[in-house]
């Protein structure tokens, strides 16, 4: 085992001396559900009792006076009338309970439902949530719902964003021998298909007991795995409740919860703390850098094997492409080796994700860079460091630099990102200082599960700040463990 990885798990064991926060210890189901209301009513979350929502009837599963409000509220600057609302609820509420059904659901959810309006004959996308302003949404907790559908369900409690139900937690009894957070995640497996209509719109389930467990909601799969998501020095049920604070949850539906489609069957993908950890930072990063708040343009980010490092950059590629303060940006994932390109291909065109192109010779690539006068082609782009040989770029290099003399280039566009994985392997050499030389101003990020530290060969070098930050972020082998 190489020195510099001992002396991390030998820190991460031994040197910190930090103390977890005691789990409050409950003995009863309803002090779970308790302790749970009163933690997201501090966070901001305002509880109203089942008796009192705004319902239509039990078989309704949306808070239709809630949602109407909401729509109205935040499509002021289109001119919305009654014509188009109706069509903004009827896309929601004649929307099939099956997988494709759902998968349109969600993007309303993430873009806005698409109407045309009639006096403009224009389509134009209604939002469901202001993704920016979160105080200009309504976040109600409720208790005990009940619901009609194949028979009555209640559940303990609901979330529900501008009208919208998007969050189920069942509650266990966690001093109960026979029962345990599996079973709440059993009992809401069953009431998806109880009440097909609610589970529609519930994006995510969480069991919890003693501990709490969430899971995406893929009604049509019978198992759906189910993690823990974990904050510093907080337990499991606290750290859920962070999970579900304003900002995390709408961020959590917006960018990092997709359909993905295995070996043709559809399910749905929801980030793990540790990958929405380091992608939001990753975008922290470069939206602080742009508003000139911070000079720092790369981060190493180490993930132990089992973290998912692939889901982590994509993540955080969809939000950066998305990112207005990049207007537009260039995003480059750059491999070393062919099959990691045919894995990261593969894993983009799963998911229902903007798709990224493959530059698969160094024709292409030259194209890339040649395109729009210089500028660079725009988009998501995947390719082999072995592609930036000094002896096939120096050239266009040197056009480029005479160019960037009166206009902007590739050279100079600060709006591009590169994501290095594996970047403990590749990014010593020539075609690496290539690489740098072109993408000049580039955002630089590193996701490696072994960096280096040799002479000449120095991970933290090449994308670290040390000694004050040796990691953007890191989930290490006791994280793992």
């Amino acid at each position: 085992m190489p020195l510099r990885l001992r002396e991390e798990i030998q820190e991460m064991l031994h040197g910190k001396g930090e103390v977890i926060k005691a789990m409050p210890k409950f003995t009863e189901k309803s002090l779970v559900e308790d302790y749970i209301l009163e933690k997201l009513i501090e966070k901001g979350w305002r509880f109203i009792p089942a008796s009192e929502l705004e319902r239509e009837s039990f078989s309704e599963p949306l808070l239709l006076n809630n949602l109407v409000r909401a729509i109205k509220k935040l499509n002021k600057d289109k001119g919305i009338g009654d014509e188009e609302l109706k069509h903004v609820l009827n896309e929601l509420k004649l929307k099939g309970s099956g997988n494709e059904g759902l998968k349109q659901i969600l993007n309303y959810l993430k873009f806005g439902v698409p109407i045309k309006f009639e006096k403009e004959r224009v389509v134009k996308y209604v939002r469901l949530f202001d993704f920016d302003e979160m105080d200009i949404n309504e976040f109600i907790v409720s208790r005990q719902v009940i619901y009609h559908g194949r028979e009555d369900i209640r559940t303990d409690i609901m979330l529900y964003i501008n009208g919208i139900p998007l969050v189920e937690i069942e509650c266990k009894n966690p001093a109960s021998f026979s029962e345990n957070w599996f079973d709440a995640y059993k009992q809401i497996k069953d009431y998806e298909k109880t009440v097909p209509e609610l589970y529609k719109y519930v994006q995510i389930g969480i069991a919890a007991e003693q501990a709490a467990m969430y899971f995406p909601i893929v009604p049509w799969q019978e198992e759906i795995k189910a993690n823990q998501w974990k904050e510093e020095e907080k337990d499991s049920i606290d750290s859920t409740i962070e999970m579900l604070s304003k900002n995390t949850l709408l961020d959590i539906i917006r960018n990092f919860m997709f359909f993905r489609v295995e070996m043709g069957n559809a399910t749905k993908v929801i980030a793990r703390y540790m990958q929405y950890r380091a992608a939001r930072k990753i975008v922290d990063r470069v939206s602080a850098n742009l508003k000139g708040e911070d000079g720092k343009n790369k981060g190493l980010i180490w993930h132990w094997q089992g973290s998912g490092k692939t889901l982590t950059m994509i993540f955080a590629a969809h939000k950066l492409y998305h990112l207005k303060s990049l207007e537009n940006p260039s995003i480059f994932f750059i491999v070393d080796r062919i099959e990691l390109e045919e894995q990261l291909y593969t894993e983009f065109n799963s998911l229902d994700i903007v798709k990224p192109e493959i530059i698969g010779s160094i024709h292409e690539l030259r194209k890339v860079l040649k395109h729009d006068d210089g500028k660079g082609r725009r988009g998501i782009m995947i390719t082999l460091i072995h592609k930036f040989r000094v002896e096939e770029l120096s050239e266009l290099q040197k056009e480029l630099e005479e160019l960037s003399h009166q206009k902007e280039t590739i050279l100079t566009r600060k709006n591009v990102v590169a994501f290095i994985d594996e970047g403990h392997r590749s990014q010593y050499g020539t075609m690496a200082g290539q690489m740098k030389k072109i993408l000049n101003k580039a955002f630089f990020f590193s996701l490696t599960g072994t960096p280096i530290s040799k002479r000449g060969k120095d991970t933290y070098l090449e994308f670290s700040y040390p000694p004050e930050e040796k990691y953007l972020d890191r989930y290490f082998i006791t994280d793992s463990i």
